[in-house]
């Protein structure tokens, strides 16, 4: 009988200790890590005592900061999982410029990573009166209208130094682009001493007005001269009132509307004050808005309010009775999902976590033309909790669209909805909008709620080459697209793929939901193909269209099962 019995207790502790070891392996996360790295210059040469900083996403604390050694590595330990940017600095270097259209790279505990300075370009000159004697302690500015590809900054960069007591400047660690530079002027920067040339307009170099200033071409490592023969001319003053609440101030914002968005001049009215003056503001056209900054939300960004952006023109003469109403800025929140598989082998996958997800906001390109350019840096993305739930603050009136950034490799996006809860049942279902396939409309003070996003397991990874005839070489710039081949799923635009193809031919793609799906090879990329972004957008319903037409002639098919990897396929170029 003590035999029979303690049988039956080992076997349950069999059972028991099985069902933890599994579930253990399943569930089982690591609790710190490290993220180690080396700073080279742009011959790949140490860069030592360079100051490396690292910040985890959603954090609003400072971060940690360490000093490449002698052979610019660096080292943090101690990390627990989370996304994590990175700031390098050395002076008169910068980080090596991204590729345009590459998104910005996040990292997580584990990553050893790689990050290449190059030298700063550098404007430096003397600035002197009408007479040539040379003024001291005089701000100038710099600031890039254009980067080094030529697109358009929609708002400005720009760095700040003062004459010395020969009225040289020197300005240096600028990114390539091109530049104006600009002495004088209130130059946007709110100071407690006299200035002297607060309330005077700003003279661009040599000698001019915003409308004929040199534009100077800056390029890494090379020194640029820009000599300045400052006008001393009394500005025009745009004044108003901001209404915002009795115990907050409000900072008001003028902006050039010359297609740059340069911060022209800005004020702030106290709590209290019966309005604004912005002073020494040149003739031409404005855009100007209000910005009130409440006590937020503890751990996390604070509330802000802002008010719709006027447009003013100053001709000859001062601009007043300009009214700002100060309107609360949007809310998103919702949650991410994860739904496991039963498919036996996607047991024990690593699932994705939540501190290492940032749920990215996406706006319409024609909306940011009417945005503050102040809040087109807010809201921009947010880590979701222990229990998935985010929330997006600060969000301007737009449309937008998202896409959820997670990292785990048998796991796909599944679906984005939006209007009932994740929880909803089958009655309620059809009350979900498709947030994936359209724009979701987001107005001043508006709260927009259960936004979904479903991450199931079984995602599957295709590795492969293209295959070319004897004799034949493959067109640069040729991109890869996985289709879907269902019918049914032809309007699910989280089917479709788009890749570039590496120099030897070679590509790959994963997180793709098992399923029927066409592949095919196309030169040139289309504009509205170009990337998964543009892919994906409701304008882009039909290139899809097209592309699915292409690749069922081809008709190469791939059947992808849950969390199989598809390695060495071949798909050939006709």
């Amino acid at each position: 009988m003590f035999k029979r019995e303690f049988s039956i207790v080992v076997a349950v502790l069999v059972v028991l200790l099985t069902c933890v070891f599994t579930r253990a392996q399943e569930e089982q996360q690591p609790t710190t890590g490290t993220i180690s790295g080396r700073v080279v210059n742009e011959r790949g040469e140490a860069m030592a005592a360079a100051t490396v900083s690292v910040r985890a996403i959603g954090s609003f604390t400072a971060g940690r900061t360490t000093t490449s050694d002698a052979d610019g590595n660096f080292r943090f330990t101690g990390l627990e999982p989370a996304l994590y940017t990175f700031s390098i600095n050395s002076p008169a270097y910068i980080l090596q410029p991204p590729e345009p259209g590459v998104p910005v790279p996040f990292y997580r505990i584990g990553d050893s990573v790689r990050f290449e300075m190059v030298k700063g370009g550098v404007i430096t000159g003397t600035v002197t009166n009408a007479a040539g004697e040379p003024i001291a302690g005089i701000r100038v500015r710099a600031a890039r209208i254009r980067d080094a590809n030529g697109k358009e900054s929609q708002v400005a960069y720009g760095i700040e130094r003062t004459t010395d007591d020969r009225g040289i400047y020197r300005i240096y660690g600028l990114g390539p682009g091109t530049y104006l530079v600009s002495a004088g002027g209130g130059t946007g920067n709110q100071s407690f001493q006299f200035y002297p040339f607060e309330s005077e307009v700003p003279t661009y170099s040599p000698s001019s007005t915003r409308d004929n200033a040199a534009e100077l071409a800056v390029r890494s490592g090379e020194e640029t001269i820009a000599d300045i023969r400052y006008r001393s001319e009394s500005g025009h003053t745009v004044s108003g009132t901001a209404r915002v609440s009795a115990q907050n101030g409000a900072g008001i914002n003028l902006m050039s509307m010359d297609g740059t968005y340069m911060l022209a001049a800005n004020a702030f009215q106290q709590p209290g004050a019966r309005g604004f003056a912005v002073n020494g503001v040149p003739d031409g056209e404005y855009y100007i808005y209000a910005q009130e900054v409440f006590t937020g939300v503890q751990g996390g960004s604070p509330n802000v309010s802002a008010s719709e952006g006027k447009r003013i023109t100053v001709k000859g003469a001062d601009v007043s009775g300009i009214e700002l109403i100060a309107k609360p800025m949007g809310v998103i929140s919702g949650s991410v999902v994860l739904e496991p598989s039963k498919a036996p082998e996607c047991q024990n996958k690593r699932k994705p976590l939540f501190s290492e997800t940032l749920i990215e906001l996406q706006r319409h390109e024609k909306d940011t033309e009417t945005i503050a350019p102040f809040m087109r840096g807010l809201a921009v993305g947010a880590a979701p909790d222990q229990k998935g739930a985010f929330t997006l603050r600060n969000v301007a009136p737009a449309r937008y669209r998202f896409n959820p950034r997670f990292y785990a490799r048998y796991w796909y996006l599944q679906s984005i909805t939006i209007g009932a809860p994740a929880a909803a049942t089958a009655r309620t279902a059809a009350s979900r909008n498709d947030a994936a396939a359209t724009w979701t409309v987001v107005k001043s003070g508006e709260q927009v709620s259960n936004l979904t996003f479903t991450l199931a397991a079984g995602a599957a990874s295709i590795r492969g080459k293209i295959a070319v005839a004897e004799g034949a070489s493959i067109p640069s710039g040729m991109a890869i697209y996985v289709v879907p081949a269902e019918r049914e799923k032809a309007d699910n635009v989280l089917r479709y793929f788009v890749t570039q193809l590496a120099s030897d031919g070679a590509f790959a793609f994963n997180n793709l939901p098992p399923g029927r799906y066409w592949a095919v090879a196309q030169n040139p990329v289309q504009s509205e193909t170009e990337n998964i972004v543009k892919l994906r957008l409701p304008e882009s319903a039909e290139a899809r269209t097209k592309l699915r037409r292409a690749a069922e002639t081809q008709k190469s098919d791939i059947e992808l099962k849950p969390c199989q990897n598809l390695t060495d396929y071949q798909l050939s170029f006709k």
